[in-house]
């Protein structure tokens, strides 16, 4: 991180604002879509698999929570998304180191209200219908990664400067974050809305990754053509 970076009063009054703004939008968009049937109550088919097997694991009563499901994980997916776009120059810019901070906390707590709605209400928090649901691809991979993610957090809170460790498991927990929500939107996302979240922020990840490549590559070209004194 920028030497001596950390979320100014700004920053965090920002992301905290688009974290309540997302996450009541998510939760008044279940409630206003409740009656229609936006997601499917059965799992996704897939190859290998009959139609039988594939009966509602939903009930139709709770449509409601499987909105609110969803809806949370597009409120994570957007809040995330700034903070995955920000994550190549948090080292060099305080502002974009504090802008991180907070976007990468509050994508946090939106994936943590994302993952109680799918763990203890949709699921009743039974590990056995989860880990065979066709509906959750990898749970374990899931639980693994929000651990993760909830441990850089932490450090990232509570350890200025960033050790050749941290750097290490940060650029993993950035890839994991970058494949699981944006390919997880974009590829599986159930309606065209979700896939287009997911493109439209993965896009954004991609320009951020090329400015940055561009940007690193000039700066070195000028410090090898400056001569040393």
């Amino acid at each position: 991180m920028a030497e001596g970076a950390r979320p100014t009063p700004r920053h965090l009054t920002v992301a905290a604002l688009c974290l309540v703004v997302a996450v009541g939008t998510a939760f008044v968009a279940a409630s206003v879509t409740r009656n229609e049937r936006i997601f499917s109550l059965s799992p996704p088919v897939k190859e290998g698999v009959s139609q039988s097997v594939t009966s509602n694991d939903i009930p139709e009563t709770r449509r409601l929570d499987l909105h609110r499901t969803f809806f949370t994980a597009w409120a994570a997916l957007l809040l995330v998304t700034p903070a995955l776009c920000l994550f190549p120059f948090h080292r060099t810019s305080p502002k974009a180191a504090g802008y991180w901070l907070a976007f990468w906390t509050a994508g946090f707590l939106a994936f943590l209200v994302h993952l109680y709605w799918a763990i203890f209400v949709i699921f009743d928090g039974d590990w056995s219908r989860i880990a065979t649901s066709p509906r959750v691809s990898a749970p374990v991979i899931d639980i693994v990664f929000a651990a993760w993610w909830g441990l850089d957090v932490l450090l990232a809170w509570i350890v200025p400067r960033e050790s050749r460790f941290i750097k290490l498991e940060r650029a993993v927990i950035y890839m994991m974050a970058a494949a699981l929500f944006v390919a997880g939107s974009a590829i599986e996302g159930e309606i065209w809305l979700s896939k287009a979240i997911g493109f439209i922020s993965g896009g954004a990840v991609a320009l951020s990754l090329l400015v940055w490549f561009t940007t690193h590559l000039r700066d070195s070209r000028l410090n090898a053509a400056t001569p040393s004194t």
